[in-house]
């Protein structure tokens, strides 16, 4: 198809608080070992790829993440702070066991898909989403034509990708995005989009 852009959302790799079942938010929480050597699994895949560019949250997991593919395609990598994670508030760093026992009526909106302030200093999905969008819809014309990376965070690239193709936040229908995998999407001149593949691992 003339002018197909090829979107890849691809999420960070493991950290400590992803295997501990920590809620990152925008706390900003290092790769472990086992997330360093997820990184290198996806640039061993991605890295064959005809990428115009490679985007990142600036937020260290998703930043060295993708330093890691861009590497193998001899790519800089462009930091934008809109790409972080939606905020968590105060459940950054508790637990899903925490955070149900000290909040079980937010608790049970958010395994419900429900949109709500997560605290007074959190986001909603559709402030995220606000604050998200104009970083992609930038990218997405800047490179109209050609495949681009977009490297973020597993709750946010899902949302984003539902956005695009213009499902509601709350179905949640996509599901989320395991440590290094991603989400393709196809994008027309006319801003039709479609998903490609969604939790798409490294082979």
């Amino acid at each position: 198809m003339v002018n197909l852009t090829r979107l890849v959302l691809l999420r960070h790799g493991r950290t400590e608080w992803n295997h501990t079942d920590r809620m990152q938010g925008q706390h900003d929480v290092h790769l472990d070992d086992v997330g360093i050597e997820q990184a290198h699994a996806a640039a061993r895949t991605l890295g064959k790829r005809d990428f115009r560019a490679v985007y990142s949250s600036d937020l260290a997991r998703a930043r060295v993440t993708a330093e890691t593919v861009a590497k193998d395609l001899d790519l800089p990598v462009v930091v934008d702070p809109r790409l972080q994670e939606i905020h968590m508030g105060s459940w950054s760093g508790k637990t899903r066991a925490e955070v149900e026992a000290e909040f079980p009526d937010f608790a049970r909106l958010y395994w419900e898909g429900k949109d709500f302030r997560r605290s007074p200093e959190g986001e909603t999905i559709a402030e995220m989403v606000e604050r998200a969008m104009p970083a992609l819809t930038e990218i997405i014309q800047r490179h109209e034509g050609h495949d681009v990376l977009v490297v973020g965070h597993g709750f946010m690239l899902s949302q984003i990708a539902q956005h695009l193709v213009g499902i509601r936040a709350e179905s949640r229908i996509l599901g989320g995005l395991s440590n290094a995998h991603w989400t393709e999407l196809g994008i027309a001149a006319d801003g039709n989009a479609w998903i490609i593949g969604h939790n798409v691992a490294p082979q």
